[in-house]
């Protein structure tokens, strides 16, 4: 991996992974993508609409499989999926070289209601349920052009993948496993996330042994309405993990 101040060209970029979270389009890291331009490669991924199953292990060891063990990536994980990058990289650390995990945790104690969430999901799936999910992801209201990307998106999510992956990230916990994650991480926490708080952030960070914490005056998606924050992270866990 190349140190971003050398400003890489071609296949020495090095690659991000990005998973979104519940619902949410991958554009939503379309503007965290033009900052990092000709310095990392975002590769964002719609595990959404892929083919099932959705749970968080299924999900990630689909990601393995599509990874060179021998050219590992920083992965970074938005809301569920950052469950689904914690996932990958306890199962293979050896295809990830640093992690930045995004309103998310290892568990979802303390996380509301997750079996209201997901009986909501089961009777009142459409369009007013997807609004309720999008309106809590962002502090400041997207524009009308990105809400309908946002919206279009969403209606294209079976809601099969809702429930499986859903239903499976209430019942993970990978507290335990964090203690064996070598690989620099970033913790981006939005001081406006309604659906974290600072004190389980600090709980994520501190559980990971070369664990950072960055807030941000955010709401639940920081890579978004705080691109340049987030770009600087990316960078600066591009600087860490080179220097492994």
């Amino acid at each position: 991996m190349t140190h971003p101040a050398t400003a890489p060209t071609g296949r020495d970029i090095p690659t991000m992974v990005a998973l979104p979270g519940t619902l949410c389009s991958p554009a939503v890291f379309d503007a965290l993508a033009q900052r990092l331009a000709g310095r990392v490669r975002l590769d964002p991924i719609s595990w959404m609409t892929e083919d099932g199953p959705w749970t968080v292990p299924a999900v990630a060891e689909r990601r393995a499989a599509r990874l060179d063990p021998d050219r590992p990536v920083l992965v970074l994980g938005h809301s569920t999926g950052g469950a689904i990058a914690l996932q990958l990289a306890v199962s293979h650390p050896e295809r990830v070289a640093g992690l930045l995990l995004v309103g998310t945790g290892a568990h979802m104690r303390g996380h509301g209601d997750v079996d209201a969430i997901i009986d909501r999901v089961e009777r009142e799936w459409g369009p007013e349920l997807h609004d309720a999910v999008l309106r809590r992801s962002f502090a400041t209201p997207p524009s009308a052009g990105f809400e309908h990307v946002l919206r279009d998106y969403a209606a294209r999510v079976p809601r099969q993948a809702a429930l499986d992956v859903l239903r499976s990230q209430r019942d993970l916990d990978l507290s335990s496993e964090l203690g064996r994650l070598r690989m620099p991480a970033v913790v981006l926490h939005g001081t406006h996330d309604p659906t974290r708080t600072l004190d389980q952030a600090r709980e994520l960070a501190s559980a990971l042994p070369d664990g950072e914490l960055r807030v941000v005056p955010a709401g639940h998606t920081p890579v978004h309405e705080t691109p340049d924050q987030a770009a600087a992270a990316v960078l600066d866990l591009c600087a860490r993990a080179d220097g492994r």
